[in-house]
């Protein structure tokens, strides 16, 4: 048995207090703060919209090339909309880390949301523009 508040080892198995601190053995449960709340650094925030960023990007050349190659082999049509199904999420997760990112840099969620379905493609880069900047 070790004690859990200063890590030393206990011999006996059914003692109730540390021989080397004099602390209770017992398991003590933690209740939970209501007051502690979520610290949410921006930069990591930044960090994770850059990232599916770029797998969005790279979701759309991948949808470009694999649609060129569906239309000139008149095949791989299971490929090319896995892909496309790819675009489509990592474009809904972008979003919503871009939502998040307006709500923390307490910007209109209304201008947003319009931006980004108004134009889809030109509104989401310029959402990612404007909300990474430092």
């Amino acid at each position: 048995m070790i004690c859990y508040e200063c890590g030393h080892a206990i011999r006996r198995d059914f003692a109730k207090f540390c021989d080397h601190c004099g602390s209770s053995l017992e398991i003590k449960l933690k209740k939970p703060s209501a007051k502690k709340e979520a610290l949410v650094k921006i930069e990591d925030e930044i960090d994770q919209a850059s990232n599916l960023f770029l797998l969005w990007n790279s979701a759309i050349a991948a949808t470009f090339i694999f649609y060129i190659i569906h239309a000139v082999t008149d095949g791989y049509i299971y490929l090319f909309l896995l892909v496309l199904f790819m675009l489509v999420v990592s474009w809904m997760l972008l979003l919503t880390k871009l939502h998040d990112l307006a709500l923390i840099n307490h910007q209109s969620t209304k201008k947003f949301i319009l931006m980004n379905f108004g134009v889809p493609i030109l509104g989401t880069f310029y959402s990612y523009i404007k909300l990474t900047q430092k």
